[in-house]
């Protein structure tokens, strides 16, 4: 990216902060004043825990974080928390039909961790070459059962480890209650055009105390069912079902012991001629698709101190099934970090230990002699610790190191540095280093490994390589925030990644579709793939956020993402990397008309996309588009709320045709809850 045009994103950021605005690092609540019974507005500082694993204030938090509140998820109509995220600055939902994905800073969603109460999803291994996009999405507790969405963007790998590079999203459920109560949440979403399928959803959640003091339960389940659309590339019909149960002892006020348990099933189905177009391939006529997920997870959580020492661990197994690919992935993980204050010094220490094993049947190296190989694994664990040093009350730094300890790939250290200046009450100045590290996956360094790819139309391997690194990112960013304490704040982010020894897929050999001409290990392939790390490139941006209460019952929210990628070397030196917008701009409008009836309004604009790298060449960007959205909340009583929504109010046509994926054109949703 030229100088010329950073100074020009710079500048727009600069003045957007005069205009526009984001999630607040502040909530506010309305109060009367019993000596002048005027209404008063009182700040009360946002609580974070995903950037030290500890709760802090976000203004103090190393690190750039975005909070959705259980508040601002239920005003609108989502089929996932990916729908939620489109508002976040810094993420790109990457994608459409039933194939959305999440994208941070300019990395690719392989590069994103999503964490669940501080416990990883990794279920990416049954899905590979990218099979079935937004999966993961999918297993996520029910929008009834979440109380806020934490997402960091940046590398995180000094606390969360591998695939931490772009950033962290970290969904919080609600914690068990002293009291019984729960909620019931209905939704169905009808498409105006009768080609795209409609969706209906149910949640539910409840919680409350068994023993009083001793024993509680929370318990949450969700079904979700999207008909399928008559459209090429769209959405396939897709079922979703997740459940979960979580008992938690509290034997004492200083220990909590929770025992979890959590399945999700998603199936998604395509008809040819309604998504998957009638066109013959290399195995005949067009068939039908049919794809089930399973995932159980299991997990053992503590939270506790031991004299001064705060701690947390848990013990997690996830098993997730992937039956019409003959795939099973399993992973068993211990984790603990530990907090004491020790003067003017916050430290944290802890370790990680993670057993990954994975069967997959679908092997394409079938050497002669020798069984093919259907079962992988591999194990590593980790060290880490982290100093928040509060030099003077108005600067601290934050100093974190971590070694991640592989059978495979050996060691590998990941630092941070971040310091956070106080300058006075409404200014905070943020800045740091860190660092994010990603190890390829399981089947990418087995050298008697073939995966399959090609699609219908050729018979293509991609080949493992033993000789692999981790990939490898260094972050830098300072940010500039402002509070004026009553009713406005704003923020500016300026980031540039460096993003070193990239995994690229290099065609080995290519032929013409159904020949057959390349020859692996005696078997015959239309073409061959192999993996290896030839890549740098960078990544950079700037991101502005501000949020404006210009009445008391008005509240303007918006930001401005500004996004370049560049591939530093290999063939496509130059080059875009990954397909970005280049702009991003989203703001809402919320209006409260009185106390039963609030309103609000939404744009999310997309520029045109950059050129980016596919998987062995350079893609063409698509065509900018903005969407706008509408909708009202009507509080029947205490207990019951309606709500209704327009979406895509201008019924904008996101088309296979223009940009290579489908999104829904005008839809209306109507919604209650009950909360008892």
């Amino acid at each position: 990216m030229s100088q010329q045009r950073m100074k020009s994103a710079l500048t727009m950021a600069v003045l957007s902060m005069m205009y526009i605005t984001q999630a607040q690092a502040n909530t506010s609540e309305s109060t009367v004043n019993p000596a002048s019974g005027q209404t008063e507005r009182v700040v009360l500082d946002t609580i974070v825990v995903t950037a030290s694993g500890f709760e802090q204030d976000i203004k103090k938090a190393p690190a750039t974080i975005s909070v959705l509140s259980q508040e601002e998820i239920n005003k609108k109509a989502y089929r996932d928390v990916t729908d939620a995220l489109k508002d976040v600055p810094g993420v790109v939902v990457t994608g459409g039909g039933s194939s959305s994905d999440i994208s941070i800073r300019g990395m690719g969603s392989a590069y994103t961790v999503i964490l669940v109460d501080g416990k990883k999803v990794n279920t990416r291994s049954v899905r590979p070459n990218s099979d079935n996009a937004g999966i993961e999405q999918g297993w996520l507790p029910g929008i009834a059962a979440i109380d806020r969405i934490e997402v960091i963007r940046g590398p995180m790998s000094g606390l969360y480890g591998s695939d931490a590079m772009g950033g962290v999203i970290n969904i919080i459920t609600k914690k068990s209650a002293t009291e019984w109560n729960g909620t019931i949440k209905l939704d169905t979403t009808l498409q105006e055009n009768q080609d795209s399928g409609n969706l209906y959803q149910a949640n539910a959640y409840v919680s409350g105390p068994l023993i009083e003091n001793l024993l509680s339960l929370k318990a949450n389940g969700t079904f979700s069912q999207r008909q399928e659309d008559d459209i090429i590339g769209g959405f396939k019909k897709q079922k979703m079902r997740t459940g979960g149960a979580t008992l938690s002892l509290t034997p004492n006020d200083l220990h909590t012991i929770d025992f979890e348990y959590q399945r999700s099933i998603q199936n998604r189905n395509g008809k040819v001629g309604k998504t998957i177009e009638d066109k013959a391939g290399r195995n005949g006529p067009a068939t039908d698709s049919y794809s089930d997920y399973y995932r159980t997870d299991y997990s053992i959580n503590h939270r506790g101190e031991l004299g001064r020492v705060k701690t947390q661990s848990y013990l997690q197994r996830e098993e997730t099934k992937n039956p019409s690919r003959n795939m099973e992935a399993v992973n068993t993980t211990f984790n603990t970090i530990n907090q004491i204050e020790l003067g003017p010094h916050n430290v944290s220490f802890g370790g990680m230990y993670l057993q990954e094993d994975l069967d997959d049947k679908g092997n394409q190296l079938l050497i002669p002699g020798k069984e093919p190989i259907s079962s992988l694994d591999r194990s590593s664990w980790a060290l880490f610790a982290e100093d928040t040093w509060n030099i003077v009350d108005s600067f601290n730094v934050t100093t974190s190191l971590r070694l991640d300890k592989d059978e495979k790939f050996g060691s590998h250290w990941s630092p941070k540095v971040y310091g956070v200046w106080s300058v006075n009450d409404q200014w905070t100045v943020k800045g740091g280093v860190s660092t994010g590290y990603k190890t390829p996956a399981l089947r990418a360094t087995v050298a008697e490994w073939g995966q399959a790819t090609g699609g219908g139309s050729s018979k293509g391997v991609i080949v493992g390589n033993p000789d692999l690194k981790p990939e490898k990112s260094t972050n830098y960013e300072v940010s500039i925030n402002w509070d004026n304490l009553d009713n406005i704040t704003a923020g500016v982010t300026v980031f540039n990644s460096d993003f070193k020894d990239k995994i690229t897929e290099i065609r080995h050999c290519s032929g013409d579709a159904g020949r057959l001409d390349c020859d692996w290990l005696g078997e015959q392939f239309d073409f061959v793939s192999l993996r290896e790390n030839v890549d740098k490139a960078n990544m950079r941006g700037v991101e502005t956020t501000l949020t404006w209460q210009a009445l008391p019952t008005v509240n303007l929210t918006a930001n401005y993402t500004y996004t370049d990628t560049e591939q530093k070397s290999g063939k496509f030196k130059g080059k875009p990397l990954n397909q970005m917008p280049e702009h991003m701009f989203n703001t809402t409008v919320d209006w409260e008309v009185n106390d039963t009836i609030s309103t609000w309004s939404r744009l999310n604009f997309r520029s045109k996309t950059s050129e980016y790298l596919s998987r062995t060449s350079m893609s063409k960007g698509k065509p900018a588009y903005a969407m706008v959205d509408v909708g009202m909340n009507y509080r029947v009583s205490d207990h019951v709320q309606i709500a209704a929504g327009v979406y895509n109010l201008l019924d904008k046509q996101i088309n296979q045709d223009t940009y290579d994926f489908v999104l829904d054109g005008r839809r209306y949703n109507l919604g209650m809850t009950y909360k008892f």
